[in-house]
């Protein structure tokens, strides 16, 4: 089966705004840090984030592996899935299926993900100071969830280390007094957009949004027929762009109005030169941090040799020359 790597564009940031610029080297230390003390990992919830609360410690995400070099940052995440379903060996010859069972109690299916970024932030045009990124695609471990755990082994290196994080909060006007207050680090990931994105902006702009509420499926009496779905939506329009962050922030207006509403579904409505209406493919509203994330461009790995397991410990040297390789080459970020 083949394996891909998504082009992202890391930006690191910091909450609250304080008038501070946080760089790479604050990930870094963060990560290498928990790695030393083995404490390099964080705890998922039955959703799929991280978190918040009781813990089953089965179910979790940590870096396996870490390597600090002069011009990148290669990271190695590994998630335990207590919810993926065992593997199983199949001998068509014999018809005898093999399953693999656990050897220990504590023993889960897992996932590696390579995560190597570009120490050298991007010097021109509208991604100046971020830094190029390549994540491999995995199944139970998204993209997410992976800037989570960064985040979250940053946050934690703040209150390690509070006197490194505290800075002056911006004012609003000359008016307000100077105060120095106490931030975090922060990090985002930006998608490197595809050419089907590119194409459809070029022939038009976000000129407005759905919200749909599903459900699944809804039985009546027996006698009555089966309704399959049933859909409550709600269109907006707004003045055409092609900036996502302005549409994302229209968007938190409306949900947090319609707070009752759990909106599932989102269609970006693209209107072109004529005037006419088309919708993008519908965006899980759980993906919504992801900005646009169905067009993230992404890259079959070559040279890839071995059994293709889901899951090791150490970085593996054929994937992280690859994604150097994808990194350097100016036409993926063109």
């Amino acid at each position: 089966m083949s394996e891909y790597l998504h082009l992202m564009k890391l930006a690191m940031g910091r909450h609250p705004a304080v008038s501070v610029d946080v760089h790479l080297d604050v990930l870094i230390k963060a990560c290498d840090y928990y790695f030393k003390k083995n404490d390099a990992i964080s705890y998922i919830s039955g959703a799929g984030k991280l978190a918040d609360g009781s813990i089953d410690p089965t179910n979790a995400i940590y870096i396996s592996d870490i390597r600090d070099e002069a011009n990148y940052l290669c990271l190695l995440l590994v998630r335990g899935d207590p919810g993926r379903r065992l593997p199983s060996f199949v001998n068509p010859a014999t018809r005898v299926v093999k399953p693999v069972a656990p050897q220990d109690s504590g023993d889960v299916p897992g996932a590696s993900s390579h995560l190597v970024i570009a120490k050298a932030e991007i010097a021109t045009g509208t991604d100046q100071g971020r830094h190029r990124m390549a994540i491999e695609r995995t199944t139970g471990l998204s993209k997410t969830l992976a800037r989570d755990f960064l985040t979250s082994l940053m946050a934690r290196y703040a209150e390690d280390f509070p006197a490194e994080f505290v800075a002056s909060k911006r004012r609003k006007n000359k008016k307000d007094k100077p105060e120095e207050i106490a931030y975090r680090p922060t990090v985002r990931f930006n998608p490197q957009q595809n050419a089907s994105l590119k194409n459809d902006l070029e022939n038009g702009k976000i000129g407005g949004f759905r919200l749909v509420r599903g459900i699944p499926s809804f039985r009546g009496e027996a006698s009555a027929s089966k309704i399959q779905k049933v859909n409550v939506s709600l269109t907006a329009q707004i003045a055409p762009t092609e900036d996502f962050s302005e549409v994302r922030r229209a968007i938190n207006v409306v949900r947090e109005a319609l707070s009752e509403v759990a909106f599932e579904g989102l269609n970006l409505e693209l209107i072109d030169e004529g005037g006419h209406q088309h919708p993008t493919r519908m965006l899980q509203m759980d993906q919504i941090d992801e900005p646009d994330m169905r067009y993230c461009k992404t890259i079959e790995i070559k040279g890839m040799t071995g059994n293709g397991v889901e899951c090791y410990a150490d970085l593996q040297d054929p994937v992280l020359r690859f994604a150097k390789q994808v990194l350097q080459n100016d036409k993926n970020w063109s």
